[in-house]
Parts: C-alpha cells; sequence; structure tokens
C-alpha cells in the first residue's frame, strides 16, 4: 500500500477512535460508595465515594441526601453529613468525569436509631426493695443493655436486665437515670425524679382475753399518711380499720393476730402477735336455806367458781352475802385470768309474820274430812319448828319437825290415841312458840 493511503487510513481510525472514546469512558466509571454503618442518629454519617475512573479524571463528585432527585446537597470524594431521621434512607452518588460523562448509583444508608428511654418505678419505701420496670423502645434494633444510677452520681448500679430491684435509702428525693444501649452501639438516658416515702413501722398490743367479751386491739403503729390497717384475728376473721380493733372469739385457744399499715404512699409493714383466749369461769350462787323469807328473817348466798366477787346490788366484794329483802341478786365472779362471768339467785320476801294459832282444840279423826287433822295456822312462817304431843300423864306420844298439818291422831309408834284430853307445845328455832289443850273424840 503506497505510504500516503496508509497515512489517510490511520487519520480515519483516530478520528472514529476519538468519537467513540467518550461513550467507552462513560460506561467504565462504576460509581460506588462505602458509609459507616454504626452511625447512630445524631451522628455525622462518613460517606466515602469511589469509582474505576482515576481520581483525576473526575471533575466532580455530587450527592442526593434527601432523595429528592437533585444532587446538590453534598460536594465532595467523601463527605460527613448529619441525617434528620434515623433508619433507612436513600442516597444518590452522581460522578462526572473530565470529558463530561456523568454516572450515577442510588444505595440504602441505615442510620441506627437511638433507644426511647423511659421507666417507671413502684414501691418506693426506705428500706425496702423497689421494682424498677423499663417501658424503653427502639424503632429498628433491640436494646440488649441496661444501665441503672439509682441517685445519679455517675456510677452504675445495676447493669443488664429492663427490671430491676435496688433496695431504698432513707425518705427522700432521689434523681434517678437510666440508659439503655441498642445492639449497634447507640445510647440514650431518661432522668426521672423519684420520691422514696416514710417506711411505717406496724405494731399493737391487746388486752382482755377472755370467751365472748371484746378483745381490744390498739393499735401502736409508727407512720405517716395512714391509709388503712388490715386485721387477721386468726380465727377466719378480718377487718379494715383506720385505728384500733376488736373482736369477741367464741372458743378458748391461741391466735395469730395480724396487722397490716398502709400508707398513702402505698408503703406497708406486717406485724404480727399471738394472743391467747381463756375460757369464762362458771360462777354459782348457793343459798343457806328457802329462798322465801319473812319480815326479820334472812338468808346467806354464797358465790363460789372465782377468785374476786362484786355483788350487784349492793356492791360487796366478799363472796358471801346477807340478804334481808327480795330482789334478784348477781354476783360478777373473775379468775386469775381476770375473765369474768356472772350468776343469779332471787329471794322472795313473802310479807310480815301472822300469828300462829291452833284452829280448834277437838279432834275427830273418823275420816269424815271435818276437824281430821290438827291444824296450825301459819306454821309454815317459821324455820325449823317441832310439834310434840302429850297425854295426861305427860308421855311424849307424837313428834314431828316441820310440821305439814296432816297430824291425825296417831302415835309415833303408829297406833290410834286413845279418845280424850292431850296438849301440845309447838317449839320454833328452839324457843317455845305456842302450847294448848286439845281433845280427841272419834
Amino acid at each position: 500500500m503506497p505510504m500516503q493511503k496508509l497515512i489517510k487510513a490511520m487519520k480515519k481510525i483516530i478520528t472514529l477512535f476519538a468519537l467513540i472514546l467518550p461513550a467507552v469512558v462513560c460506561f467504565s466509571q462504576n460509581p460506588d460508595f462505602i458509609y459507616n454503618s454504626n452511625t447512630c442518629y445524631g451522628q455525622q454519617t462518613t460517606l466515602v465515594a469511589s469509582s474505576s475512573l482515576v481520581d483525576d479524571s473526575i471533575a466532580s463528585w455530587k450527592w442526593d441526601m434527601d432523595n429528592d432527585g437533585a444532587f446538590d446537597d453534598a460536594n465532595g470524594k467523601t463527605v460527613y453529613f448529619l441525617f434528620p431521621q434515623p433508619n433507612a434512607t436513600s442516597v444518590g452518588l452522581e460522578i462526572t468525569a473530565n470529558s463530561g460523562a456523568k454516572d450515577s448509583i442510588t444505595k440504602t444508608v441505615t442510620v441506627n436509631p437511638l433507644p426511647n428511654v423511659d421507666f417507671f418505678v413502684n414501691n418506693l419505701c426506705e428500706g425496702k426493695a423497689a421494682t424498677y420496670i423499663s417501658m424503653s423502645g427502639i424503632s429498628n434494633g433491640t436494646i440488649n443493655q441496661y444501665k441503672w444510677d439509682f441517685d445519679n452520681n455517675g456510677v452504675d448500679d445495676a447493669v443488664g436486665n429492663d427490671t430491676v430491684n435496688y433496695t431504698c435509702g432513707p425518705a427522700q428525693t432521689y434523681l434517678t437515670k437510666l440508659t439503655c444501649v441498642s445492639v449497634a452501639g447507640c445510647s440514650a438516658f431518661a432522668l426521672k425524679t423519684t420520691q422514696v416515702y416514710p417506711q411505717p413501722t406496724a405494731s399493737f398490743s391487746s388486752n382482755y382475753f377472755c370467751v365472748g367479751n371484746n378483745t381490744v386491739f390498739t393499735n401502736g403503729t409508727t407512720i405517716s399518711n395512714p391509709d388503712f390497717y388490715s386485721w387477721n384475728f386468726g380465727d377466719g376473721n378480718q377487718a379494715v380499720t383506720t385505728g384500733d380493733a376488736y373482736i369477741a372469739y367464741d372458743m378458748p385457744g391461741n391466735y395469730n393476730v395480724q396487722l397490716i399499715a398502709v400508707t398513702q404512699s402505698g408503703c406497708r409493714d406486717t406485724f404480727a402477735n399471738s394472743v391467747t383466749i381463756n375460757p369464762l369461769p362458771v360462777i354459782s350462787v348457793s343459798i343457806n336455806d328457802d329462798d322465801q323469807i319473812y319480815d326479820g328473817e334472812s338468808v346467806v348466798l354464797t358465790a363460789s367458781g372465782g377468785t374476786s366477787y362484786s355483788w350487784v346490788p349492793g356492791g360487796e366484794t366478799t363472796n358471801s352475802i346477807t340478804v334481808t329483802n327480795s330482789g334478784n341478786y348477781f354476783v360478777y365472779g373473775a379468775d386469775a385470768s381476770t375473765c369474768m362471768n356472772v350468776a343469779s339467785q332471787s329471794v322472795t320476801k313473802i310479807g310480815p309474820s301472822d300469828t300462829v294459832s291452833v284452829a280448834g282444840i277437838l279432834m275427830t279423826p273418823n275420816g269424815d274430812g271435818i276437824n281430821d287433822y290438827l291444824s296450825i295456822n301459819n306454821i309454815g312462817a317459821y324455820k325449823n319448828c317441832t310439834v310434840k304431843i302429850y297425854n295426861m300423864w305427860n308421855d311424849e306420844v307424837y313428834s314431828v319437825s316441820e310440821y305439814k298439818n296432816d297430824w291425825n291422831g296417831i302415835s309415833n309408834d303408829g297406833n290410834l290415841l286413845m279418845d280424850g284430853p292431850y296438849y301440845y307445845i309447838i317449839t320454833c328455832d328452839d324457843k317455845p312458840l305456842i302450847k294448848g289443850n286439845i281433845n280427841i273424840l272419834r
């Protein structure tokens, strides 16, 4: 081939290469970028661009950070950008070569969210274990670490769990801090004022431990801002009060009594003690004679079954009293345990004595119902009366105590007495009361 033709062919090849070179360069830029994936919201994200072209052949690096299609949010191969929102964002990179050729790429950039920290506490009572419960969350990922600083002194008191127990100090106001850390290493904290309230000290005393009577429980709790007191008396009965309590036990025995004192702040304390309920003494009253008396007479009432006594009416504190009037007499007897019971005795006053007299001096004990018996009026008004019958030779033919107006002329040996004169002597309380003559005629 002639030289001129060869030179002319080379020029055509060079011209053609010049025409197609920009297109080749355009499709071989291969734009890309990387970023630090451990960035947390609120921190700048570092983004570094790359290309298959050497840096000197690139005219510009332009970024679209808000996915609006305009590459005008940042310039440069390496940029630092503070994303306004956490989680995933579409980011675009546009590379312009010196030749004017452009190429771009869009990738998802993830900014790790911060934990949303919150917590609450219950049982904030001095000296007691309070429960701190995290209510924290995170929009993407998980929280894997909880750091509790209960008094905000810069030292973590507990690390690890979302629920922890912590023994409260003295009653006062505390500033508590919870820091939460996500699996991506992003952390956030919350500060809360926590009020520790005074703790009550429950106690009670009791008295009068007797069946059927009110046992009184005197509340001795040391407390501020009391709300209520819950009682368990140990016999199946319970009560809620604002102070003291009482109950009458039905049976003797030992009972475990429990008191729970609760403040308006929810702080509580429990106190338990056993009480012994004693049976009541068996009190009785005896009378030394008939419960019917006449004027001038008296009876003695004697109480037993106790160690001390009190009589009503009268107020005597001896175990025996002398009674001369009608009425119901009550004695309250107490035993060594001071348990008390009551007994009573009625006394009836019949009235003034009537004169004792014999109804007639003639007896006709023939069974006709007329004058068959020796009738003595008002003999029942006297105690310990004896009736004796004598014949005219002063021989005692009949004798009886507590005469019932039933003698019909029969001797003590059961024989019929002969008709004729006799005399009687009536003696009461060993004193002659009346004597007289009587005739028997059948």
